[in-house]
């Protein structure tokens, strides 16, 4: 069964590298659209435009949550970059290729609930589309193989920490940016207990004590149906919950060797801000080479509560960049 299960890995893997699949320029965007096609689904990435010769470093960057495309069409014709990848492009000044992947399940401009994705992501799915989407780049565009940066923001950093793992020491660094540390788990409980989880007119529990009876109860409804795409929780499949929730970004990380970043926003509200902390000691106490960055008032995507005029989100790009440089 293992050979038969090599075979139709390998059978894939070849269909999908054997082709080309650069479609066409984005209009108005610095990026290049890959479409890669086999029997069963198509992965869907963009790779950033250079007019720089020679090989560059590869910077790939996974998203949040979400089920929409990387890109948003407006009725008036626009097309604009969603999840805040576009800034990479503007602070690596072409220094690098940026490379964005749709999610499995979802096309280009592709918005709102769809039966594709929720019945197509997990980890598991979305890491490989991602590591497929890296290979194929490496081998067929001018990438400095030994310099492939990842990022990952919010439930990206899951996602990013697990791509490292598969790719054993191909990925030379690792940037968690309000990732998480340990389980996604830890941050429900958390805000499920203070409140900010939960405590709506629709969940109608305004004690702790019912909050965490309703997680923990769900949680538990979770795991004896793990791989059902029809039940959710919070807009999303039990199938995406068990996979992400059993795992995290420290035991992903525990035998990668690189370098790690994690930043955090104190006033984040999505993630709790003590899970880069625990992240950071405990990777600490594993021999890691790690850095912790904690951004005082700023919240999950990294807006300045006390300085609107300054933006946030570049800004923590901008340490990531010269992070990756040093």
């Amino acid at each position: 069964m293992k050979l038969k299960a090599f075979l139709i890995l390998l059978l894939f893997t070849n269909s999908i590298f054997g082709q080309k699949a650069k479609v066409e320029l984005l209009p108005d965007m610095p990026y290049d659209k890959y479409e890669l096609k086999s029997r069963k689904d198509t992965i869907t990435f963009y790779l950033s435009v250079s007019e720089k010769k020679g090989n560059l470093p590869l910077l790939v960057f996974v998203q949040g949550s979400g089920m929409n495309s990387l890109f948003t069409k407006f009725e008036n014709g626009q097309t604009i970059a969603e999840y805040g990848h576009s800034v990479w492009f503007k602070v690596a000044k072409e220094e690098y290729r940026i490379l964005v992947v749709e999610k499995p399940g979802v096309k280009y401009l592709q918005t709102g609930e769809s039966k594709s994705f929720d019945s197509k992501f997990s980890l598991e799915s979305w890491s490989k589309t991602i590591v497929n989407a890296i290979e194929y780049c490496t081998k067929f565009e001018k990438i400095e193989t030994t310099k492939i940066y990842i990022v990952g923001h919010s439930e990206g950093g899951l996602v990013a920490s697990r791509v490292t793992k598969l790719m054993k020491n191909k990925i030379a660094k690792i940037a968690i940016i309000a990732g998480e540390g340990p389980s996604q788990l830890y941050s429900l409980y958390k805000f499920a207990t203070d409140g900010t989880f939960f405590n709506t007119p629709e969940h109608n529990m305004p004690t702790s004590a019912q909050r965490l009876s309703y997680l923990t109860d769900t949680w538990k409804d979770i795991l004896a149906n793990p791989n059902s795409t029809v039940k959710k929780f919070w807009g999303f499949t039990y199938l995406r919950w068990s996979s992400m929730l059993k795992t995290s970004v420290i035991e992903e990380l525990t035998k990668f060797n690189g370098k790690i970043l994690l930043m955090q926003g104190m006033l984040d509200k999505n993630v709790h801000p003590e899970t880069a902390t625990i992240a950071y000691t405990t990777l600490l106490t594993k021999g890691k080479k790690v850095n912790l960055q904690l951004i005082e008032n700023a919240d999950h995507s990294f807006n300045l509560l006390d300085k609107p005029e300054i933006d946030g989100w570049e800004m923590v790009l901008e340490k990531t960049i010269k992070w990756f440089n040093e």
